[in-house]
């Protein structure tokens, strides 16, 4: 390769790599919100920060919800003592968790399912923060960049957040 070949290529290169650096910390910090009385499963798409798109389920787990039931087999109102299941899926990686709530809190988040489908997903972990918040969290590996990522769940007047 000649320098006059070079050059270009190197400009491309190092312009390329400053793009990504500033895309490392982005993060998306828009919140769908769940109804936590309509006990089905509900579908989002959002646009993170970065421009990517990512896709937000949440699902009342069914043993949680049989176990709502009563009388007439109608579902009772409120928030308390029902399972949902969390998922999120971003540009490479998907995340899925549950969140237990009782009286209105959440009281534990449990069976993590992170995987990584391109690159690698290291610092997983999976959190209650507080009675209304929970947060899984994890740095995606790819060759070039890496990224934070998270996905919360936050009880906020009688819907759970996702983001």
């Amino acid at each position: 390769m000649t320098q006059l070949n070079v050059r270009p290529f190197l400009i491309t290169f190092f312009s390329l790599l400053i793009y990504l650096s500033f895309s490392i910390t982005a993060q998306a910090d828009e919140a769908v919100a769940y109804n936590l009385q309509s006990n089905r499963i509900q579908s989002f798409q959002i646009t993170n920060q970065q421009g990517s798109s990512e896709d937000i389920t949440v699902t009342p787990d069914q043993s949680s919800v049989a176990n709502a039931r009563y009388g007439n087999g109608i579902l009772a109102a409120s928030l308390s003592n029902r399972s949902y299941t969390i998922s999120k899926k971003g540009a490479g990686w998907s995340v899925s968790y549950h969140v237990r709530i009782s009286d209105d809190k959440i009281v534990s988040a449990y069976g993590l399912k992170a995987s990584a489908y391109l690159g690698s997903l290291s610092d997983s972990h999976l959190a209650r923060l507080n009675n209304h918040e929970a947060r899984w969290s994890a740095i995606h590996v790819l060759p070039v960049v890496s990224t934070n990522i998270s996905c919360s769940a936050t009880i906020s007047s009688g819907h759970l957040l996702v983001s």
